[in-house]
């Protein structure tokens, strides 16, 4: 008799699949534990970790004025801060201007990141309102209850639940964060970290009453909120608003320094000074000079559509003696400008030429372009010797003699590029594959090892904004504004 054939069952032929998974949870988990101990003690690369979690869309663009706060930040986790700069130290202020990511990064992640370690510390945040306050403290909770966070660091504390509110929430370890207003009732709490961000409204700051009202709310409420003196860290981060604001009455009244109660990190939108900016921990030292931006990057627009019309364009060329290795490169670029704004168009030309390519590329630049108005050539270099010949071929070739040096003509533009009045085209929209190298020698001019770009720039800047409402280029405008192309 025939046996029958056996068939295997449902369980026997999940088996292995489910082994498979097992195999591949296990995985996931020992990269996640692996993971969580090297971001534990790594607070720039905890930052980019947790950055999709706040900001799933904008990029992170990292700047180096980062890594000098974290440093900081990593000494007060550390326990070395008073170590450092001395017990009398009360702790840190930072003044750095607005969208330099501020908030985000002292308010926000570094308590998220020092209770991956020490979940019983004690913190107080305060602004000049509570909704602010608040703001900071959801998106604090946010990044700790992600399933990011909660899977490599669930088991080091847990949320009370008796006790987890937007502004006030504490762990299973002790630890707490409060988040207040200046002028708000502190109702008793106290912080081993107090950290005053923002603790002046912008729209008041002329105001004499509201600034002495948070700076005696400071000396007189929240100054002695501390757990511990001996070991507490106080972190005031602001941009600049008055001479007398938080900033200058905390300096006036205790000094900053060696020997000083506090830590003064002052970092300005555009240096002011020439200064050496030296890291507590590392000893990298930053080097400003006058003029310098702290994070040009931030300056950068897009445009995805020229306007329909432009009211003035020029080309503008930066040339060099002979296009040998050695030598500079030849920029040029092609610029309008419309309304309040200045658009490079999708050209430009960085190159090592000498005469002969140099002519031939500003001759295809004028085909491809010629309802430019003016074609800017620097008036040095080999420069003359082009002008003198293409004037009988090009109409519109203009000598441009500069006015002071490379860096005191760029820091000229340095405000057009502040307000957003300088578009770029988008690299997702035009065929620019040259423009991060171009974006790169903009951003870290003077430091750069080429200043071509710049230099082309700020000429083509410099014309448009200053030769615009003068005699002829008035008339020419007058006329009829060029199509975009």
């Amino acid at each position: 008799m025939t046996k029958p054939k056996s068939k295997s069952t449902p369980a026997a032929s999940t088996k292995p699949a489910r082994k498979r998974r097992a195999a591949k949870a296990s995985s996931r988990k020992q990269a996640a534990r692996t993971e969580a101990e090297q971001l534990q003690s790594d607070f720039p690369a905890f930052v980019r970790a947790a950055w999709p979690i706040l900001e799933p869309v904008t990029k992170l663009e990292w700047n180096w004025h980062l890594d000098l706060v974290c440093e900081y930040l990593t000494l007060i986790k550390d326990d070395k801060f008073k170590t450092v700069f001395g017990t009398q130290c009360e702790g840190v202020i930072f003044n750095v201007p607005p969208r330099t990511m501020k908030s985000l990064l002292i308010t926000v992640l570094f308590p998220a990141w020092l209770w991956t370690t020490q979940p019983a510390r004690r913190w107080m945040f305060a602004s000049y309102a509570g909704r602010l306050s608040t703001q900071h403290s959801v998106y604090r909770r946010n990044v700790m209850e992600s399933a990011w966070y909660r899977q490599r660091w669930g088991k080091v504390f847990r949320f009370a639940k008796d006790q987890n509110q937007k502004a006030h929430y504490e762990n299973s370890a002790g630890g707490q964060m409060f988040s207040t207003a200046m002028q708000a009732a502190a109702t008793g709490l106290g912080g081993d970290i107090l950290v005053f961000d923002d603790p002046l409204n912008p729209d008041q700051a002329l105001s004499e009453v509201e600034r002495q009202a948070v700076n005696n709310r400071f000396d007189q409420t929240f100054r002695s909120r501390v757990n511990d003196p001996a070991t507490a860290v106080k972190i005031i981060v602001m941009q600049r608003l008055h001479e007398q604001d938080l900033t200058g009455h905390v300096l006036a009244k205790d000094g900053a320094g060696d020997g000083g109660r506090w830590r003064h990190v002052c970092l300005p939108a555009v240096a002011e000074k020439e200064e050496d900016v030296e890291f507590p921990t590392s000893k990298r030292v930053e080097r400003r000079h006058v003029g310098h931006v702290l994070w040009p990057k931030r300056w950068i627009r897009y445009y995805q559509l020229l306007p329909e019309r432009f009211e003035f364009m020029v080309q503008s060329w930066d040339c060099t003696f002979k296009g040998s290795e050695d030598t500079d490169f030849v920029a040029g670029q092609v610029w309008g400008k419309a309304g309040g704004k200045y658009y490079m168009l999708p050209y430009r030309m960085h190159e090592r030429m000498d005469f002969g390519p140099t002519k031939r590329a500003i001759k295809s630049c004028h085909a491809a372009y010629p309802q430019a108005h003016a074609i800017l050539i620097e008036d040095k270099a080999n420069g003359p010797a082009i002008i003198s010949e293409l004037r009988h071929e090009i109409a519109g070739i203009i000598a441009v003699d500069p006015e002071g040096g490379k860096l005191s003509r760029a820091q000229s533009v340095t405000p057009l590029w502040e307000a957003g009045s300088v578009e770029l085209p988008d690299p997702q929209r035009f065929a620019v594959p040259w423009m991060e190298d171009y974006i790169h020698n903009i951003c870290t001019f003077p430091k750069a090892a080429h200043d071509d770009d710049m230099d082309a720039t700020s000429q083509a800047l410099i014309y448009m904004r200053t030769r615009m409402n003068m005699g002829m280029l008035e008339y020419i405008r007058r006329q009829g504004a060029v199509p975009a192309r």
